[in-house]
């Protein structure tokens, strides 16, 4: 299961910072917990449940294997595209099917069909991208656990069917690395369900302007902002459901940082273990052909 949600922004658009969201079962967990104020004026009762939903996080990445096939409607400067995606044990496969509703024209359409076969007839630039996609996986759970000491957490009451905890800056972290410098720059909220003990939403502002390399490589402008939510799609599997990034800064030779994004996905289906690339390719070419039946109504 793809259970870590993770939203990109930086210089060139590369990753360097993922937050990570949701859960697997803890005991214990109740609304007493979450509220019980520690001296101090410190939350400790909070904070200490949201470390131990943390640690799970990192235990559920590295225990659940399952793969899903499901759709990706991304909105960036101001153009709608839709991919079919399918996940394998090689890597994930995914395919543009729609530009703002439309279907792909037939040169767009050759050219995504003639990309998906070099991946998958490609070994070493399949494996040179799942290699990438594993790196991600292991720099997502570095900071994951870093989340456990970076902030401190203050329940903020009921919100629907929700329970609400608030997020601030911990003045005594130390981050290991140049990536967890921006969590002294961040303060937001998560939802929890604790019915299902399951992290739903997180979301976050840049408090104060994050810079690279003592400002000389760029920034971040204070009040950039950023939402993630996921839901369950299948018997305890909970996956990425909608992610909206919007950042803005600087970078070298003041070239524009503005990562505006917007993307929600859906249709979430199971895939066997044993899915090749190859079936994974003939699985995006029918369902990519039988959208645009529907959407030419055809």
């Amino acid at each position: 299961m793809r259970i870590i949600t993770y939203f990109r922004f930086g210089i060139g658009g590369k990753a360097w910072l993922v937050l990570v969201m949701f859960g697997i079962g803890l005991g214990g967990l109740s609304i007493a917990g979450l509220a019980a104020p520690a001296s101090g004026g410190q939350n400790q009762g909070t904070d200490r449940v949201v470390r131990e939903i943390l640690e799970n996080e990192i235990r559920a990445q590295k225990e659940d294997l399952s793969l899903w096939q499901y759709q990706e409607n991304k909105i960036e400067n101001g153009k709608t595209e839709r991919f079919e995606v399918v996940e394998t044990r090689e890597g994930d496969l995914e395919r543009l099917v729609s530009v703002n509703g439309a279907p792909l024209a037939p040169d767009p359409e050759k050219k995504e069909e003639a990309r998906i076969h070099r991946l998958v007839s490609d070994r070493q630039a399949i494996q040179t991208e799942h290699r990438k996609q594993q790196e991600d996986v292991a720099q997502e759970l570095k900071l994951l656990h870093m989340l456990t000491t970076a902030f401190q957490y203050q329940d903020a009451g009921q919100d629907g069917k929700l329970r609400k905890v608030n997020f601030t800056p911990n003045p005594t972290f130390h981050p290991p690395s140049r990536e967890g410098e921006v969590f002294h720059h961040m303060a937001g909220s998560l939802w929890l369900d604790v019915e299902q003990k399951r992290l739903a939403r997180m979301s976050g502002t840049l408090t104060s302007e994050v810079t690279f390399g003592w400002g000389i490589l760029g920034h971040l402008a204070k009040g950039g902002t950023f939402t993630v939510e996921q839901a369950e799609v299948g018997k305890g599997h909970w996956e990425l459901t909608r992610l909206v990034v919007n950042m803005n800064g600087k970078a070298l030779f003041f070239k524009t940082i503005d990562v505006k994004q917007n993307v929600q996905n859906s249709n979430f289906k199971p895939v066997p273990r044993e899915v090749t690339l190859q079936r994974a390719a003939e699985l995006l070419k029918s369902d990519s052909t039988a959208s645009a039946r529907t959407m030419t109504g055809n």
